[in-house]
């Protein structure tokens, strides 16, 4: 592989550059190809989706609905009930009263 590289940067910089593009150009296909064959199994007819009836399958609204309240139980699994009382006692918290500092800079 060193003596590869080493024959690559003694060639001019047109060659090498045609040589980048040769390889990107294959690469790129091979990567292209790729995808595109897994498109098809990601956006193929399945047999059992075509099977079923209307009554069996979901609207998008109910998959959206399911959606929300999904993620609703997972936030309040995670962080617990929330309460959005708001607490107008003031007396609950200590209060500090503020001092006055005399700063030598400040005249």
């Amino acid at each position: 592989m060193h003596t590869y590289v080493k024959k690559l940067q003694s060639k001019e910089e047109n060659t090498r550059k045609q040589i980048l593009l040769g390889s990107l150009i294959v690469s790129m296909t091979i990567v292209g190809s790729i995808w595109i064959y897994s498109l098809s199994d990601k956006f193929g007819e399945d047999k059992d989706v075509a099977q079923t009836s209307t009554e069996e399958s979901v609207s998008p609204f109910k998959l959206f609905a399911n959606s929300i309240v999904s993620t609703y139980h997972d936030i309040t699994a995670s962080v617990g009930n929330i309460s959005l009382k708001k607490k107008n006692d003031q007396t609950e918290g200590k209060q500090i009263d503020l001092i006055v500092v005399d700063h030598p800079t400040v005249k």
